[in-house]
């Protein structure tokens, strides 16, 4: 286990980040802007965390980690880490493809972290649990709402990441009026 507890910082400050949106980000060559996008809330700097399989995953994907020195990697392997990733692996299916998502769940129970997470069931199972967890659209909504970026900036932003294959629940362009039919600004 690396750092401190997720407990040291206000609740959602410390963002713990699962594989699609880093991997869609570094596909449109956007990985830096996320990472500006994500740096603060209520002008307070961010935490950011990422676990060894997230990095795996991507690494998987013969993609550059090389941009994500913003994140902090960590291991699931503390005897408390260990025991939430069984039962996250159980709730998110237990599929090889959802062995990220479990470890970003566990260690963002452990550590009281907000993960971040665009897998519909996997946010679903989540919240089921009574665990709070953001899409990244939340997060680039939030950076809206907040004005450390314009609405065009995020939407383009989107759109690159649409581009790369990422499901969102919004089209090409309508970003903003989906972030705000939903209430996030």
């Amino acid at each position: 286990m690396t750092g401190s507890s997720g407990a040291d910082a206000p609740h959602g400050q410390v963002l713990v980040w699962d594989t699609s949106p880093l991997l869609h980000a570094i596909k449109a060559d956007k990985i830096d802007l996320l990472a500006d996008i994500a740096a603060q809330w209520r002008g307070v700097p961010r935490r950011h965390v990422t676990t060894a399989a997230v990095i795996d995953e991507i690494s998987h994907h013969r993609l550059p980690v090389a941009g994500l020195g913003w994140l902090e990697t960590v291991h699931v392997d503390g005897l408390k880490e260990i025991t939430a990733l069984v039962t996250w692996m159980e709730r998110v299916s237990g599929q090889e493809s959802n062995q990220g998502e479990a470890t970003v769940l566990a260690w963002a129970e452990v550590h009281g972290a907000l993960p971040v997470i665009d897998d519909r069931d996997a946010r679903r199972a989540a919240r089921d649990a009574g665990l709070e967890v953001w899409g990244s659209l939340r997060v680039i909504a939030e950076s809206v709402k907040e004005g450390r970026v314009t609405e065009y900036a995020a939407t383009v932003f989107v759109d690159a990441l649409l581009d790369t294959g990422i499901r969102y629940p919004c089209p090409r362009g309508g970003f903003v009026a989906w972030a705000k039919q939903n209430g996030l600004f």
